[in-house]
């Protein structure tokens, strides 16, 4: 009885506070066409990335938060451009793009104050190495590991669903676009890692 007594409070903030994350992902799901499982391998891959470049295992938590909730700026983004089948216009794109921002200001701004560390994950995840990406241009080692890891599974996984405007590519396809962009969409250190990753899972994407 000492022991329920003891834990129930944090039995009660466990609950809730997996009961927000739930709520937020379910609502990333709903206007992006994605499901949970989207969420869950990216977060999944990036944390098998993360250790495979053997980086803190204190940092980790950050890093999974970011990556599960790296397009959480799309809730504010209009459903017609979210799921425009066509090319965007020049003023769609810019909706698009402000996701980043915005959904950088929404994890800041997050009522679960440990979420609140992985913004810059979320705000740079569309970054090129090469600096040719957005929000802000960033290149080389101005991106973060983390930001720079989701990028490159946030892309694979992409690019192997189904999407409103183009089908799934095979595995072999993708990987081949994850190659031609190492050393400009992608860091070559990241890209490298997820290859080996890859043929350590003998090729299979969960």
């Amino acid at each position: 009885e000492l022991l329920v007594e003891m834990t129930g409070s944090i039995y009660e903030k466990n609950f809730k506070e997996k009961e927000i994350i739930q709520r937020d992902a379910a609502a990333i799901a709903k206007v992006d066409g994605y499901t949970f499982k989207h969420c869950a391998r990216i977060k999944d891959y990036s944390t098998e990335l993360w250790k495979k470049l053997k980086q803190p295992i204190e940092r980790a938590q950050i890093l999974v938060w970011g990556a599960y909730f790296h397009d959480i700026g799309k809730l504010a983004v209009p459903l017609e451009v979210l799921n425009k089948p066509g090319k965007f216009t020049p003023a769609e794109w810019e909706q698009m793009k402000a996701h980043t921002t915005i959904g950088a200001e929404m994890m800041r701004n997050h009522e679960l104050s440990w979420l609140r560390n992985s913004a810059f994950i979320v705000e740079q995840h569309h970054e090129r190495y090469d600096g040719k990406g957005y929000p802000y241009g960033l290149k080389g080692d101005e991106i973060s590991l983390e930001a720079a890891i989701v990028s490159v599974v946030d892309s694979f996984d992409a690019m192997t669903t189904d999407r409103v405007y183009r089908k799934a590519l095979s595995l072999d396809e993708a990987i081949q676009e994850i190659i031609s962009g190492r050393g400009t969409q992608f860091n070559p250190v990241v890209v490298d890692a997820f290859l080996n990753l890859l043929h350590d899972q003998q090729f299979k994407w969960r």
